[in-house]
């Protein structure tokens, strides 16, 4: 057994972050996009991404209002500890070494989220778009064509400043007009980003990889997108990220065969 540990600062009341984590309606906002449930104590709780064809069922152990909630799943336990300003995430299981890697950036973005959620649109439903294409691809130079500038101009940006450490600024010109103009929020290297987009009512995009499903030599490139509230011109800005990601892949794949 392994176990990823995250920590992630938190400015909301410690009641609304407990009702974030201790509710379906509160896990929606952040976390799945779809789940169904109770969080109480012998319930199981169905988390959901039907655009990634995932879903997982989780058993409530403990239930410590305002302080810490644990979740089982066959081999595997999820805790959460809430306190006052923050919250601590174990999550054990019998990882190989990707999905060890995998997992933590995963939950450093589901953290980052949470914590953007509720000091930004604390109440509001979430909506996520997403954008999943496969490409014959490496960890190492998926992230760089994520982070460089110069990488991102061949798909994202016409003008950009590269993306950071976490709580770094980041602007870019996107592709098909407009800005990005905002923080890194998370930046695991070799894996993913999560960037807060200023221009789309404080909207979050992440930047991914995950594992293709049966394949050895694939990744699945991932653009997700959430945002909460009005959104002008939200359908064309889905279109535009979805071209975006066919541009990513078409200059992996270039890339690859050079």
């Amino acid at each position: 057994m392994k176990t990823v540990t995250v920590e992630q600062a938190v400015r909301a009341p410690s009641e609304r972050l407990w009702q974030a984590c201790a509710s379906a309606a509160g896990l929606r906002a952040w976390q799945a996009d779809e789940v169904s449930g109770e969080v109480a104590p012998g319930q199981n709780l169905v988390l959901g991404w039907p655009m990634l064809d995932v879903a997982i069922e989780l058993e409530v152990q403990i239930v410590e209002h305002g302080r810490r909630l644990v979740f089982q799943r066959e081999d595997a336990e999820l805790e959460l500890e809430l306190a006052e300003g923050g919250i601590r995430l174990h999550h054990s299981g019998a990882f190989d070494d990707d999905e060890l890697e995998g997992t933590l950036s995963s939950w450093r973005i589901s953290l980052a989220t949470l914590a953007h959620y509720l000091e930004w649109h604390d109440g509001q439903a979430r909506q996520v778009h997403w954008a999943v294409r496969p490409a014959h691809t490496s960890l190492e130079r998926a992230h760089a064509f994520f982070t460089l500038a110069e990488a991102q101009r061949s798909w994202l940006a016409r003008e950009s400043s590269g993306v950071g450490t976490a709580g770094e600024a980041i602007s870019l010109e996107l592709a098909w007009g407009g800005a990005l103009h905002g923080r890194v929020l998370s930046h695991t290297p070799s894996r993913d980003v999560l960037l807060s987009w200023q221009e789309t009512n404080q909207s979050l995009l992440a930047l991914r990889t995950l594992p293709a499903p049966g394949q050895t030599d694939e990744r699945l490139l991932v653009v997700s997108w959430s945002s909460w509230g009005t959104i002008a011109n939200r359908e064309a800005t889905t279109r535009e990220l979805d071209g975006a990601l066919a541009r990513l892949a078409r200059a992996l794949e270039n890339v690859g065969s050079a």
